[in-house]
């Protein structure tokens, strides 16, 4: 596709990645597996509320990303001058008619990958720069396997795959084309549908039995159907393998201590080193950092707040970054301490770390405290206090990147969801099969 004719796309919201949508049972409609000679990215995702501005025979034309509620498949809609191509199963859909709707010309066609900048370069970039996991797409004669998680184990007949491994076909079953979802946690699990109805679900202790209780494909093994044994995915697996037993390998030479070592500073910088200046923290934004474990070794009480704690050595307004807070507490893990706070696996405003080296009791009485009312945790939120604000900020930056018009008017469909969960858009908007967006018409003065 290197010849294909270029034009100019404004990437207005880079949209967001959903946990269900792009690594879930539908996840092979959210990825786009196709590759430009001007980009090696592959596959692209559709990220939910993905917004682009396309400049078309001089008229704007925007488009966004949906999640259809019925489906869990992506859909697109396309506004032009006041015109609204309404939702659309592809995005080849989605432009073309607006293009009629707008020009009137019906023999005129574009690609809807093109329009929504999938073979830009920066586009690309920038919608991939935050994935972690790019699903990989695996063809198995003339079945489609997608395999959207991963893991290693060393589980006799998983050949190297790990609890939440997970992948999908489509076959017929029963004489119906259906989607098979395919699964490892305790044991492997396939269930099996058609049109959003389960068929069939089992369990079993291995890919290859759970495939022998189906009376279809006989000729592969189970494990092959997984997508296990594909060359790349074992690649893949033996990959993170390595990486696993490297980290494992690199947590036997960390340096950690008790608290009851607290007045060895030799231990205490060494673990400074490791923890703090390795992560290339910024030590001229504090104060003497020994202070903190001097002052807690005396402490009778055995617990503290964090990060309050660190306001022993920093400024009382400074602002911390995830990346210093984790830093110190690696280092507090270290220097063994624990953090006790009750449901712990949620992020909280404040945490509460104990010295002791069996935080048993420590963690015992917090739990207690916080069932009878009596301890209050503040859950951490991801978005500012005013929404609105969050709103009319990211407006703004959709505005300024896109002022230009051909008849003094831009119109701009900006999905402003990079901000916000996609719960939190069901929650405030209502968002199923609506389309939430923003509509502006700017004219010049």
């Amino acid at each position: 596709m290197s010849k294909t004719k270029q034009y100019e796309v404004t990437l207005l919201a880079k949209g967001i990645i959903s946990e269900d949508l792009h690594y879930g049972i539908h996840a092979r409609n959210w990825w786009e597996p196709c590759k430009f000679a001007q980009t090696n990215f592959n596959p692209i995702p559709y990220r939910l509320f993905m917004s682009v501005n396309c400049c078309l025979n001089s008229k704007n034309f925007a488009i966004t990303i949906l999640n259809d509620g019925q489906t869990q498949n992506p859909c697109f809609r396309c506004v032009c001058d006041g015109k609204d191509s309404g939702i659309q199963a592809s995005a080849n859909a989605a432009i073309n008619n607006m293009y009629v709707q707008i020009f009137g010309n019906k023999t005129t066609k574009y690609s809807g990958l093109i329009v929504m900048g999938f073979d830009n370069e920066a586009i690309v970039r920038e919608l991939v720069a935050d994935v972690s996991f790019v699903p990989i797409f695996i063809r198995l004669d003339k079945i489609i396997i997608v395999v959207s998680k991963i893991g290693v184990s060393s589980r006799e007949g998983y050949y190297g795959a790990s609890p939440g491994y997970f992948s999908t076909l489509i076959t017929k079953y029963a004489g119906k084309q259906s989607l098979f979802v395919q699964s490892i946690e305790d044991e492997c699990s396939l269930d099996i549908y058609n049109e959003g109805v389960k068929l069939y679900h089992n369990k079993n202790t291995t890919p290859n039995k759970i495939w022998e209780t189906i009376d279809i494909h006989k000729k592969y093994d189970g494990v092959a159907l997984f997508g296990i044994t594909d060359p790349y995915i074992q690649q893949k697996l033996e990959e993170l393998n390595k990486l696993e037993k490297s980290k494992l390998e690199k947590s036997k030479n960390l340096i950690t201590c008790t608290s009851d070592n607290w007045e060895n500073i030799d231990i205490l910088n060494l673990i400074f080193e490791q923890n703090i200046k390795k992560c290339k923290i910024a030590t001229s934004t504090f104060l003497d950092w020994s202070n903190l474990f001097t002052n807690w070794y005396k402490q009778t009480n055995t617990i503290i707040q964090f990060p309050t704690i660190l306001f022993q050595i920093y400024p009382n307004n400074y602002q911390f970054q995830e990346k210093e807070l984790n830093a110190w507490r690696a280092m507090f893990c270290a220097a063994g301490c624990t953090n006790i706070t009750p449901l712990v696996k949620k992020k909280h405003i404040i945490e509460f770390w104990t010295k002791a080296s069996d935080p048993s009791s420590d963690r015992d009485n917090l739990v207690k405290l916080f069932e009878s009312g009596m301890l209050l945790v503040m859950e951490k939120k991801s978005q500012p206090n005013s929404e609105s604000e969050k709103i009319w900020e990211s407006l703004q930056k959709a505005l300024e990147a896109n002022k230009r018009g051909v008849d003094g008017k831009v119109r701009i469909l900006s999905i402003i969801a990079e901000n916000f969960t996609y719960k939190k858009l069901n929650e405030k908007f209502g968002v199923k099969l609506k389309i939430i967006f923003i509509e502006f018409i700017i004219n010049k003065s």
